[in-house]
């Protein structure tokens, strides 16, 4: 088990992640009827479509901050998705909650177990919570993926930029876009798609959706600078 240091756990901060109750009240939303009625009362969403997508928005800086600690600093949390409570402040207008980890367990990863850990976040907190919304959605598999890329991205970009640990970073990325590490997840890396031939660098510049996450159907909001679909 591995104990988090104060400025780790200032660094999940970052990402919205709160070890600590830090108020009386958090839910954690264990049926997906109900995870939807509360995205779409907090975004005015039109239909369940819409809601789940902003939904994964913002719960992608969840999943996201679990390749950092992977990444980063070779540890990996032992929660589940029933362990993530939601805290929600109802007057932020821009709906950005915390997520409560409601257990402080965590591994520390070698360079041999990476794959596996890897796999297992791709394996727990996406395609398990995917799978829990997008039948009764109705919406793409391919869009809340990349809604978790979106922000994975720009992660793994700036962690390039530390030297010390670049060549671990760039060893996962490049296992996240081949097929081996998503076995019995997706048949082939969804990541690898949304940047197609130009490499992980290049797609950055400048950085453009494959899917459209559907925020301009939100009453008042505009389509984002990277949405791919011009006819929005």
């Amino acid at each position: 088990m591995h104990n988090l240091t104060p400025s780790i756990e200032k660094e999940l901060q970052g990402y919205r992640i709160s070890l600590r109750e830090e108020v009386k009240v958090f839910k954690t939303y264990n049926q997906a009827d109900e995870l939807i009625q509360y995205a779409q009362a907090r975004t005015g969403a039109e239909t369940s479509r819409i809601a789940i997508s902003m939904w994964f928005r913002r719960y992608a800086f969840f999943v996201t901050a679990q390749f950092y600690m992977l990444s980063k600093h070779r540890i990996i949390w032992e929660g589940t998705l029933q362990d993530i409570g939601v805290l929600d402040d109802p007057e932020d207008e821009h709906w950005l909650p915390n997520f409560l980890l409601k257990t402080n367990r965590w591994s520390n990863v070698t360079a041999k177990e990476s794959p596996s850990a890897l796999h297992s976040i791709l394996s727990r907190f996406g395609a398990d919570a995917i799978r829990f919304f997008s039948g009764t959605a109705k919406i793409s598999k391919l869009i809340l993926w990349e809604n978790i890329w979106s922000y994975t991205v720009w992660m793994y970009n700036e962690l390039l930029k530390e030297t010390d640990i670049k060549a671990q970073v760039e060893k996962d990325i490049e296992m996240l876009l081949a097929d081996e590490v998503w076995q019995n997840i997706e048949m082939h890396s969804p990541f690898k798609r949304f940047i197609g031939e130009k490499g992980f660098p290049a797609s950055m510049n400048p950085y453009k959706r494959v899917t459209c996450c559907l925020y301009y159907r939100i009453e008042g909001q505009e389509k984002c600078a990277y949405c791919p679909n011009k006819n929005c």
